[in-house]
Order: structure tokens, then C-alpha cells, then sequence
């Protein structure tokens, strides 16, 4: 597939980010049905399951991981949905603790370092359908779970497991903490929704600590006061150092496509840049694309360049474990 090519007058990376996330994403043929997973603290995630007319146990089996804010109802989760289903793929849209079909279903809220949830959903689905490829997906925060999954797997094998890819994912968290604070408008935004998803998932466990933001609130506030002492984290800082996939990536035994964008606003690309050479790991590093926009031509008359990107590198991986 040809290079990432911005459309015309949308080079600015701000504009892709942006108005790739304003964009609206077609539903149309994708139905879904949910299934809950128990995790091992007895908290429970959703997964919206999709399923072509024409699949069959023994065909592939994709799981979606959304990002920070995000949930199964995010653009780009259905986009990449629809075009797996209709590629015949049976595709999983996890929603992570607290977030989408499962806020009442966890008593705690998701974080970066939530891979062991991740592995859970696919042990179920190993079980359900023993003699299918699995294919795994994931998406800025989601992207660094996916990858931190696949490092770990290295010592815990999933042998159904064929092929991971991650898309702008914050693989130096403390890296990207800092290019974020330095964007007041990006920072804020995801502050406000994720205090928002707090209250709502809150409202649900009244026996829980109650939790008070202040006026103004940040995103290394947020985790201050909320996913570091909720998670056992000394403080943010502490977080972002532990819960970042940057050490596990040269470790994965799983062919691994991991794909972002030099100028996106909060990614940082330099760890990108430093990975060693691995077997099993291939990095595609686009001069454009802002944070999950890649509004260029798709080859296929569409514009979500990095998502067809994405569906083939996998289904590529499938045919190869077939």
C-alpha cells in the first residue's frame, strides 16, 4: 500500500487530529450482541461481538482495545470494525473497565497498564473459538495496552494469538505527558472527559471514595488524584513510568505492526525511533497524521488511510498463520 499522503490543505497536523476525530463513522451492518468477561478481581468488561453472515468457527477472531476517553462507540473502533466484518473477520469491541456497556460492571476504572483485562478476553475467546487466529487491535492508550500484552506474552504465551498492531501508541508515557501539558487545549479536553466518565461510572458504586476535582483540572491531575492512589501508584509520575509498553516491545514473540505519525501533537516518536531491530516487530513511522487522523486516500476511495493500513497488515498476519 502506498505511502500516507495528508488530502489537500489538511497537512497541518492539528486539522487531522481534530477533524478526524469530528468526522462521523458509518454504523450501517455493523449489529452486535455483548458478552461480559469475569476478570480476576472479580470486576467484569464488555465486548460487543460482530459476526459476518458467512463466518465459521476456524475463521479470525479480532479484539478492538479503545483509548483514553474512548469506549466500543468511538469513530475509529467502528470504522475498523465495519471493515474487518466485512473482510470476514467476527470482531470483539472491548469496552474497558468503567467505559461504554461495562460502567456498571467494574467497580474500578481502567488505566494504561490494564493488559492482564486484555489477556482475559482472549482466554474467553480462545475458549469459545479454539481453532481461530486472534487478531488484536488497539488504539492510542489502547495501542500501548495492546503492545504491553504482547511483550508480556513472551513469558505467558497465547498460542492463538497471531498478530498485534497498535496505532499511535504512547509507548514513553512520561514522554507523552510532557508534549501534553504543553497543549492546553488537548489536555484540558481529555481531562474534562475522563472526569466526566469518573462521575458517571461513580455514581454507580456509592461505597466508593468520593472524588473531587478542581476547577481547571489537567490530565497529570487527574492521575494524581485519581488513577495513581486508586491503582496502588506512589503518584502520577510513578504511573506513567510503570504502566508505559516502552519496555516490552522488543520482547514480544508476536509479529507486532506499530504505526504513528511524527508530528502527532502528544505522541512522542523518539522511542519509536530508538527501537532495536526485532524479528517480529515492524514500525512505520508517517510524516503526517496528527494523533489517529491519517485523513488520506485509502486506495480504496475512502480517506481513513491508517485504518485500512491496519485491517490489511492483519488479515496479511492471518493468512499467514492459516
Amino acid at each position: 500500500m502506498h505511502s500516507f499522503r495528508p488530502l489537500p490543505l489538511l497537512g497541518n497536523p492539528h486539522v487531522q487530529t481534530v477533524l478526524g476525530s469530528l468526522l462521523a463513522a458509518p454504523t450501517r451492518g455493523l449489529s452486535s450482541t455483548i458478552m461480559t468477561v469475569e476478570l480476576a478481581d472479580g470486576d467484569q468488561v464488555a465486548a460487543h461481538d460482530s459476526v459476518p453472515a458467512a463466518w465459521r468457527q476456524g475463521d479470525s477472531v479480532a479484539v478492538l482495545v479503545h483509548g483514553l476517553g474512548g469506549c466500543h462507540r468511538s469513530s475509529y473502533m467502528r470504522r475498523v470494525a465495519l471493515r474487518l466484518v466485512h473482510r470476514g473477520v467476527r470482531v470483539y469491541r472491548m469496552d474497558l473497565r468503567g467505559c461504554g456497556a461495562g460502567v456498571k460492571l467494574a467497580r474500578r476504572f481502567y488505566n494504561a497498564a490494564c493488559s492482564a483485562d486484555i489477556r482475559s478476553v482472549l482466554e474467553r475467546l480462545q475458549v469459545l473459538h479454539p481453532d481461530s487466529p486472534l487478531l488484536l487491535a488497539g488504539f492510542s492508550l489502547g495501542g500501548g495496552i495492546v503492545v504491553k500484552l504482547a511483550g508480556e506474552s513472551a513469558d505467558r504465551p497465547m498460542t492463538a494469538l497471531c498478530a498485534v498492531a497498535a496505532v499511535a501508541p504512547p509507548l514513553d508515557l512520561v514522554r507523552c505527558s510532557v508534549l501534553i501539558e504543553r497543549q492546553r487545549f488537548y489536555d484540558a479536553h481529555y481531562a474534562r472527559k475522563l472526569a466526566r466518565d469518573v462521575r458517571a461510572h461513580a455514581a454507580h458504586f456509592t461505597d466508593l471514595p468520593p472524588i473531587c476535582f478542581p476547577r481547571g483540572l489537567t490530565l497529570r491531575q487527574f492521575d494524581d488524584l485519581y488513577t495513581a492512589p486508586r491503582w496502588g501508584y506512589a503518584d502520577a509520575l510513578d504511573y506513567y513510568r510503570q504502566a508505559s509498553s516502552l519496555p516490552w516491545v522488543a520482547r514480544t514473540p508476536v509479529p507486532t505492526f506499530l504505526l504513528t505519525a511524527r508530528d502527532d501533537p502528544f505522541i512522542a516518536v523518539e522511542p519509536f525511533e530508538a527501537l532495536p531491530n526485532a524479528p517480529h516487530i515492524e514500525v512505520h513511522i508517517a510524516p503526517h497524521g496528527g494523533h489517529l487522523g491519517f485523513l488520506g486516500a485509502d486506495g480504496q476511495g475512502g480517506i481513513r488511510w491508517a485504518e485500512r493500513r491496519v485491517v490489511d497488515w492483519l488479515l496479511q498476519r492471518a493468512a499467514t498463520r492459516n
